[in-house]
């Protein structure tokens, strides 16, 4: 049997309203009638209703979410969990107002930042953060104002931010070694494709691949590729000789879908094996033509809901940050299985 304050009352002989303010620390009640209300909830292990309470308090909250324009696709998987998690939310004062910024505009991010936390017009910020360095401090300044901060999808670690939620890039390229080590059999080179600027998120995926890679006896890799969105198939073509040479590819950035386009207009002898991350329409249909051979995707819609999730729980419910680093497990996507990745 559920017990609500109605059991309360009935079995304490008391009406309805004086057990919801006992129970909600709302109003005048004599604390001898406020130690019989609080014993009586534990003995028959009383739990609040969480909706009802929330509703009453007509508590505010207004939170912005922070996050890039590139590559469109996967935010937009971002923002379906975002608005997913929003509509359960919103009927309890929980407001979210979404700004997009550059990707790679780290200045433009550093002032947007800034100015929501000066603004005095929100109650927090949950950001993907475009760099980690940069980041920081205003991270930082924020924080040690009294300013809440999450991050998610791109982390800056070493801030003061509150929590993170979002893949381990590290063990991204570490899954991409492996993934070009059993795809290609033997002893092999490969190619690193990065983006030209080298964020923190880049760094760590080129360390995970690299670390891979000098554990493995006879794999190597040539020197690391670096393209730009801008301009991008004359860069992939200047690229061809060295793409000739290699057995297998990975491309840390998020250019898998391009970077396929411009390798099968090469009319390539022997197809290397190609590995990125993520997914959307393109890539489907790569992978259904074996020019990629697996993508490695993160679930971008979990990302969105769980990271508002934690922000609402936080200033909201006034819970205490338990996890402070959700790490969303990475999930390897071939032609076999791609049917179940692609949304319409």
């Amino acid at each position: 049997m559920k017990i609500t304050a109605k059991t309360i009352a009935e079995q304490l002989g008391l009406s309805i309203a004086t057990v919801d303010r006992a129970l909600n620390n709302r109003g005048k009640v004599s604390p001898k009638t406020l130690k019989k209300v609080l014993e009586k909830a534990e003995e028959l292990n009383y739990k609040p209703n969480m909706s009802a309470s929330l509703l009453s308090r007509k508590k505010q909250i207004l939170i912005a979410i922070v996050f890039p324009v590139y590559p469109e696709y996967f935010w937009k998987e971002i923002e379906i969990g975002i608005m997913k998690t929003y509509k359960d939310l919103r009927d309890f004062g929980f407001e979210i107002d979404i700004i997009r910024t550059k990707k790679f505009d780290i200045e433009e991010q550093v002032k947007v930042v800034q100015d929501i936390i000066n603004s005095g017009d929100y109650d927090g910020l949950v950001l993907s953060a475009n760099d980690a360095a940069p980041l920081m401090q205003v991270i930082n300044a924020g924080i040690e104002s009294g300013f809440p901060i999450y991050t998610f999808n791109n982390d800056s670690p070493l801030s003061k931010r509150i929590s993170y939620v979002g893949a381990d890039y590290q063990d991204s390229g570490r899954l991409a070694g492996e993934l070009l080590e059993r795809f290609t059999h033997n002893s092999k080179k490969f190619a690193l494709i990065t983006d030209k600027m080298n964020t923190f998120q880049m760094q760590q995926k080129v360390l995970g691949f690299i670390d891979y890679l000098t554990q493995c006896n006879g794999m190597e890799s040539i020197r690391p590729l670096k393209i730009s969105n801008t301009e991008l198939s004359n860069l992939i073509m200047e690229l061809k000789q060295d793409i000739e040479q290699v057995d297998g590819i990975y491309v840390a950035t998020g250019a898998l879908a391009e970077v396929a386009r411009e390798i099968e207009k090469m009319k390539l002898s022997k197809k290397p094996i190609l590995i990125g991350h993520d997914m959307n329409k393109e890539i489907h249909h790569y992978l259904l033509n074996d020019v990629i051979t697996a993508t490695i995707c993160q679930d971008p819609v979990y990302q969105g809901a769980l990271a508002v999730r934690k922000a609402f729980d936080h200033l909201m419910l006034e819970e205490p940050i338990k996890v402070v680093e959700d790490i969303v497990k990475l999930e390897i996507v071939t032609k076999g299985n791609v049917k179940y990745y692609i949304h319409d």
